[in-house]
């Protein structure tokens, strides 16, 4: 009986954390809101390997310019989180301050050569993004 007793209580508290989880979860998807489309998404990772390739990076410099741009695009997916309370200028300025940052932090690391093609073609995802927030370059 004890056995039962205990695997039943068991068994409810396993049920009751995974409710908590998933309820954390749908939380946070709600407070999400996307800078990149899954589109823009695609085109990140496609603009890697492309960019690598015309870059001619080697496996050591390729790993940390992949380090680098994965921590900014991912630190810029997340200001737009209704949980931060930015509003949409706040996020702008934010945003643009991050592709400053990634930018400054690719160039310690890149020949001139390789930063421009870095510039050329981040830039495009950067268009995206202001084309569909509707946000004007200043």
């Amino acid at each position: 009986m004890r056995i039962i007793t205990t695997g039943l209580l068991l068994l409810v508290c396993l049920s009751t954390f995974g409710q908590t989880q998933e309820e954390k979860q749908i939380e946070r998807q709600k407070n999400k809101v996307e800078i990149f489309t899954s589109g823009e998404r695609d085109n990140l990772q496609f603009f890697f390997k492309e960019q690598v390739d015309k870059m001619k990076l080697t496996e050591e410099l390729r790993d940390d310019y992949y380090g680098i741009i994965l921590y900014y695009t991912n630190k810029m997916g997340r200001i737009g989180d209704k949980k931060k309370g930015y509003t949409e200028a706040e996020i702008k300025t934010k945003f643009d301050a991050m592709v400053i940052q990634l930018n400054d932090e690719v160039k310690e690391i890149l020949t001139k050569e390789q930063y421009q093609i870095h510039r050329e073609s981040f830039s495009k995802i950067v268009t995206s993004v202001y084309n569909r927030k509707g946000w004007k370059k200043e």
